[in-house]
């Protein structure tokens, strides 16, 4: 009977032991999947920062080069009105010129 006792104690702690091995081996595979996990989504936000970074840069760069085309064409109109305006200015003082000379040298 005694022998029946510890035979049973015996299989107790080698089943004790085995669980104990059993959520050893658990907990690492947990903490392992754990870490795997946590770099994963590491690497995933890495990537969307990336990502976004690129997207904000290409919406100033369009909105930069938007603004320098719309500045051009001011200054484009602008020079061609300065342009225009001197051309008016030219043809009415050579009209003038034109009108003395005649008066003086009579056509």
């Amino acid at each position: 009977m005694i022998e029946e006792v510890l035979v049973e104690i015996r299989k107790a702690e080698e089943k004790a032991d085995a669980m104990v091995k059993d959520a050893n081996a658990e907990g690492k595979q947990i903490v392992l999947q754990a870490e795997a996990d946590a770099e994963k989504q590491k690497k995933e936000t890495v990537t969307g920062c990336k990502e976004d970074t690129r997207k904000s840069v290409q919406k100033a760069e369009k909105q930069a080069a938007d603004k320098r085309e719309a500045i051009l064409k001011k200054g484009q109109e602008e020079a061609d009105r300065l342009v225009d305006d001197k051309h008016a200015a030219i043809e009415s003082e050579s009209d003038k010129i034109v009108e003395m000379l005649l008066a003086k040298y009579g056509a």
